[in-house]
């Protein structure tokens, strides 16, 4: 991936469905060349899924990031053991034996259980665990059991929509109205409610590990003397690494703890990085190169599919 291909990756993570003529304009380039840089990527498989999931605006969960050394003898073996956790959305294998793992949990009362899970299958034996900020007051789930109601009450209509858009997020109003039957401006305007209330989140399966680009995550430990403000170290970083910063993560309960993920096309790059970011802000530095990973389906997957078989056997 050239520095364009993996700008436009990044803007799919963040919304799969934005129109390729947003994009177009966003790089300077024609619909068409965007087009055949996406294909490209679906071709070499770095991009397997454009998905669509609801958010944690209609499921209220925990997100988290896990991280440690595995003993296992080999670690590629284990990751797809690690994603038949309901709660693991994302495993990601590093350079020595490290594992991260990506999840979210509905209540905290999992976590105790999805820890000994990781100790036992991945075989790390003190696992870091990173609790993400959770999302600001007021933001609960928008929906109960039932189907709610009010102004974030999910009609049917709105399951069976994201069930369309699930495995293509990019599918045109028109064919999720037929799968639906439902008329194209009624599609339109659910679909445009639970985009502006936020409570869909359309993405890709990204899998940059098919491409020759090297990913990696520093651990960055804060000197803990220097009562450093997270947020704003995280924009200087970003201000200073520009498209190289490709994701970060600070974490409620780690307070003196920060993980960023950089994007570099050689390692002559990412030496410059881990050089030129320490500081005395960090009592350590450490680079790790991602190696390989996977996306697993989770609950979020299994409660959608429950809700469309409740769906379809009460409309029979």
């Amino acid at each position: 991936m050239d520095g364009i291909d993996f700008a436009i990756c990044i803007s799919l993570i963040m919304n799969s469905r934005v129109p390729y003529r947003q994009l177009a304009e966003k790089f300077n380039m024609s619909v068409n060349s965007i087009h055949k840089r996406i294909k490209n990527l679906v071709k070499l498989g770095v991009i397997e899924r454009f998905f669509t999931q609801f958010s944690g605006l209609v499921h209220s969960f925990t997100s988290m990031v896990m991280f440690g050394t595995s003993n296992a003898i080999d670690v590629e073996e284990i990751l797809p053991n690690l994603g038949n956790h309901e709660c693991i959305y994302n495993v990601t294998q590093a350079s020595s034996n490290l594992i991260y793992l990506h999840a979210r949990i509905r209540s905290i009362n999992e976590l105790e259980s999805l820890v000994s899970f990781v100790k036992q299958v991945g075989e790390v034996d003190k696992p870091n665990i990173g609790l993400i900020p959770e999302l600001p007051d007021g933001a609960g789930p928008a929906i109960e059991e039932t189907g709610g109601s009010g102004d974030r009450g999910l009609s049917n209509l709105d399951f069976l929509i994201v069930n369309s858009l699930k495995d293509n997020s990019r599918k045109l109003i028109t064919e999720v109205a037929q799968e639906v039957r439902a008329s194209t401006k009624t599609v339109k305007r659910r679909l445009t409610r639970l985009i502006e209330k936020n409570l869909v989140h359309f993405s890709i399966d990204w899998y940059p590990d098919k491409s020759n680009d090297i990913l990696s995550i520093f651990i960055l430990k804060l000197n803990p003397h220097l009562n450093l403000d997270k947020m704003n170290l995280m924009r200087t970083l970003r201000k200073q690494y520009g498209q190289n910063l490709a994701f970060s993560w600070v974490f409620s309960n780690l307070p003196n703890l920060m993980l960023v993920c950089f994007w570099t096309n050689t390692m002559k790059e990412l030496q410059r990085i881990e050089s030129s970011i320490k500081s005395e802000k960090f009592e350590s530095v450490t680079a790790t190169i991602l190696l390989r990973g996977a996306n697993y389906p989770t609950w979020q997957d299994k409660y959608l599919e429950a809700k469309i078989k409740e769906i379809n056997a009460n409309s029979n």
